[in-house]
């Protein structure tokens, strides 16, 4: 993929493309779409999830150049785009610019966006998927269980991080920064600046790991985990 590229977006100024993989499976209805910044060492993530009757719900869009747009087409049509976070938005207008008619949710539709919100995240019900903000943190961030296979996909945007084998400088910087004790958790950095209550986050880490239904989880910065999520998720809780 280009390095860089720009394309015009609703609100005026050019969105930058930056390297981006090909959708990869997850489960039968389920893919992620990893990018980058300008910088391509942290990775961040869009998963894509179709509905039975073939409409993607976005989360965490990442803005692609053509082939990627198809690819992503390819497995659906894009019909509800969720606006993760508060600081996770920066390619929601190039995407409501392709889909005018894409569906736009968000924890709190009043907060400020960079495209207009449609609706909260109670419209996900009807659809199968639970949805709700993270309890005891900011930025508004959206927490989806999507259903698979034999359970549900927990999918999270910030708060929750999985980035390991990042080598130099950055490397030490994210342990010094990331998830007490490494791999998967609520990195210091996010602690410090977006956890409100960790008492509350601590309880609903503690909630997620007691139970038997999570079979996978994603997060918006590293790679998904697909076994022994309950092990992953009272680690979590312990470094919250």
């Amino acid at each position: 993929m280009q390095a860089r590229a720009t394309a015009a977006t609703p609100t005026g100024p050019l969105a930058p493309i930056y390297p981006y993989k090909p959708p990869f499976q997850l489960a039968p209805s389920l893919w992620q779409v990893e990018g980058s910044l300008k910088h391509p060492i942290v990775p961040r993530n869009m998963t894509v999830y179709r509905l039975a009757d073939g409409r993607l719900v976005l989360y965490s869009v990442v803005a692609m150049h053509e082939d990627g747009m198809r690819a992503l087409e390819a497995l659906g049509t894009p019909a509800i785009m969720v606006m993760p976070h508060d600081r996770h938005q920066m390619d929601a207008p190039f995407y409501k610019q392709r889909y005018p008619e894409l569906r736009v949710l968000a924890p709190d539709p009043t907060a400020p966006r960079n495209v207009p919100v449609d609706g909260d995240l109670a419209e996900l019900a009807a659809l199968g998927i639970v949805a709700y903000p993270v309890p005891g943190a900011t930025y508004h961030e959206a927490i989806l269980e999507l259903p698979v296979e034999g359970g549900v996909a927990l999918c999270a945007c910030e708060l929750l991080g999985n980035l390991t084998g990042i080598h130099g400088v950055i490397g030490l910087v994210m342990k010094l920064v990331g998830p007490p004790g490494g791999g998967f958790g609520v990195a210091r950095a996010v602690r410090l600046r977006e956890v409100s209550d960790r008492s509350a986050v601590r309880g609903w880490l503690a909630g997620l790991a007691a139970r038997t239904d999570i079979r996978i989880l994603l997060v918006g910065h590293g790679a998904p985990i697909t076994t022994d999520a309950r092990a992953a998720l009272a680690h979590a809780a312990a470094g919250a």
